[in-house]
């Protein structure tokens, strides 16, 4: 082999070297170098989990809803009265559960097959719109009903309305009104509801909507008194329904139908056998013609109702 050839072998092997190996020196440099980027990938991941986490807590928290108001167009009235005779109503209270049965499965149509016939219906724990939702679950009974839907939600979660009361109406309903209760004990916000509505013959009706907490009996007892006081409070004929969270032991129960005219129609209709139940419906200035209790299943609660007799509105 020549010296020339020599030579331009060992220029060859040298560019390798520099190319495709580095020296000691040159592969430390390299590492030097990434570890400022690992580290700010590691705060920036840090950061993002930091965030991430004060979103979910922020957006998982109760925030109570304020008052409200307004009127409602019940496209669908019930049959009308003549305005000197009495009218005939079918009134229920209804804890759907959020549309989930005793079985775990949500079904809203099988929540409406029990409100056939139904005039005015109380709801509680229903859901507003989710994120990619347009319609909260009155709104939805209410189509599948042909009768008009109200939500009144008591609470927000995730930054939009997402649980409250509120009812299902073919009685004429000239108002409503919001009133939320306090919370100084329990965890969640409640509301009462207050509809001004006509009975078919035209008789003004005042119905209250509400749902008791039941986390803390102190707040339990204190809600049930403002509810039904607010009741007391109103003119004849007067409805008071909901979930009441207290069965008929309870001395806020018992206080109020010691009240004068003051009537729960199932038990009048049903008796002391009436099995026990937390969903109530009294009543101030109306007959009771009947009255009745259906199983859970659709929801974990039953369906109360009751059919009452409105008389002509005092000349």
């Amino acid at each position: 082999m020549s010296d020339t050839t020599r030579k331009l072998r060992k220029d060859v092997g040298a560019r390798r070297l520099s190319v495709g190996t580095p020296a000691s020196g040159a592969a430390t440099t390299l590492k030097t170098s990434r570890k400022p980027v690992s580290s700010a990938r590691l705060r920036l991941a840090m950061v993002l989990a930091l965030a991430a986490g004060a979103f979910a807590y922020e957006g998982q928290l109760r925030r109570p809803i304020g008052p409200s108001a307004g009127s409602l167009d019940v496209r669908i009235v019930a049959s009308k009265v003549p305005a000197d005779q009495p009218a005939r109503v079918k009134i229920g209270t209804y804890n759907i559960h959020m549309g989930k049965g005793t079985d775990g499965r949500r079904d809203l149509p099988r929540i409406a097959s029990m409100l056939g016939g139904i005039d005015f219906v109380g709801l509680n724990e229903l859901l507003g719109p989710g994120l990619f939702e347009h319609e909260d679950q009155a709104a939805v009974l209410g189509r599948e009903l042909r009768m008009t839907g109200l939500f009144t939600p008591t609470e927000e979660r995730w930054w939009h309305a997402r649980f409250g009361n509120g009812l299902l109406s073919k009685l004429d309903v000239t108002s409503w009104q919001v009133i939320p209760m306090a919370r100084n004990y329990g965890k969640s916000f409640r509301n009462i509801l207050h509809v001004r509505a006509r009975a078919p013959n035209g008789s003004p009706l005042n119905i209250v909507v509400t749902h008791i907490d039941r986390s803390d009996d102190r707040e339990r007892h204190d809600q049930l008194r403002t509810a039904a006081d607010y009741f007391l409070a109103l003119a004849k004929p007067a409805i008071l329904l909901g979930d009441m969270n207290s069965d008929a032991s309870d001395p806020e129960i018992v206080r109020l139908l010691a009240m004068p005219e003051v009537v729960d129609p199932l038990g009048q209709v049903k008796g002391f056998q009436t099995p026990r139940h937390i969903d109530w419906i009294f009543t101030r200035g109306v007959d009771v013609l009947d009255a009745g209790i259906t199983p859970a299943g659709p929801s974990d609660h039953p369906h109360v109702w009751a059919e009452l007799t409105v008389p002509p509105a005092a000349k």
